[in-house]
């Protein structure tokens, strides 16, 4: 039988605590275009197949499948999905990853003016190299849908990235940007920031998200569709304010070990234009000064108060 999308309920993965940090110890696989070309709009495609290989922003329409045969083994992979349609109605999307399996489906949301939240698909390369998704006759309607890893896409067009430099200055989330930073040896925070309204960033190494959704509604919820092995609080996690913390804000300790990290927004273009990121480098490598690094758990994952990180 086919598996359906849920809306999955955002509730913290970790034990009760104020920081993150992600151990990203695993050499990343390529590194993202730093120019990317001026179109802001998705590649227009004509016929039914489209040749996904590239991970690029794309328009997908009813009776067209977009085709991806070049997933990596050791690699996560995260679909983002966008209603763009002209209509508030929801578009069934299929997802088909395997011939032991069968296609699983994506309900999309229908949106006014395009000012809706993405889906999300995720998927391992260590599940299949292959991925296709399609909207199937009868459906109607048109998705913005692009594929992102530490690698991927390599085309950028319609997108943009940019390096997240490690100044502690605050920078703006818009739609449709990926920031990336190669995080050396050492420890880092990460802040994000939205004062006005609910926005949902996310952090990707090579094996693993984190999902965080700042200044978040009364029950905050995320479209997402995770394929084949992938798990939360193994592959992803969903991260967010917990209860008498500011939830306007969201503090993550870094530890870096030479791997690439990206950052990007998966809210409608209104709230990230109010979302605000922060990349600050703590320490110097060659420093002298002992840290403490906590005992790992949850797959690399940990979390603690800064204070005992010190």
């Amino acid at each position: 039988m086919a598996i359906t999308s849920q809306l999955v309920p955002l509730v913290s993965s970790l034990p009760r605590r104020r920081f993150l940090r992600s151990s990203v110890g695993i050499a990343c696989l390529g590194v993202l275009h730093l120019v990317s070309p001026s179109s802001a709009h998705a590649t227009p495609v004509s016929g039914s197949y489209i040749n996904w290989d590239d991970g690029r922003l794309i328009q997908l329409e009813e009776g067209q499948t977009a085709i991806c045969t070049s997933l990596v083994y050791g690699q996560m992979y995260c679909l983002v999905v966008y209603n763009v349609s002209q209509h508030d109605r929801n578009i069934e999307l299929k997802a088909t990853w395997s011939n032991q399996q069968s296609p699983a489906t994506l309900i999309v949301p229908g949106t006014t003016a395009n000012e809706g939240n993405a889906s999300l698909i995720l998927v391992s390369g260590n599940d299949t190299s292959t991925i296709s998704i399609a909207i199937t006759q009868g459906n109607g309607g048109k998705l913005e849908c692009w594929l992102v890893s530490t690698s991927m896409p390599t085309n950028l067009q319609g997108l943009n990235s940019k390096e997240l430099a490690a100044d502690g200055a605050n920078y703006q989330m818009p739609k449709e940007l990926i920031y990336h930073s190669v995080m050396n040896s050492g420890w880092y925070q990460l802040t994000v920031i939205n004062k006005q309204t609910q926005s949902v960033v996310i952090q990707m190494s090579q094996q693993q998200l984190i999902i965080f959704v700042v200044n978040p509604i009364t029950q905050p919820n995320i479209n997402l569709l995770a394929l084949g092995t992938v798990q939360e609080g193994k592959q992803y996690l969903l991260q967010m304010p917990i209860s008498g913390e500011q939830p306007q804000r969201t503090n993550a300790l870094i530890q870096g070990k030479g791997e690439q990290l990206i950052w990007f927004g998966t809210s409608s273009q209104q709230d990230l234009e109010n979302t605000i990121i922060s990349l600050q480098s703590l320490y110097l490598p060659n420093s002298d000064v002992p840290v403490i690094v906590p005992t790992t758990i949850q797959n690399g994952l940990i979390c603690r108060p800064i204070e005992q990180s010190q």
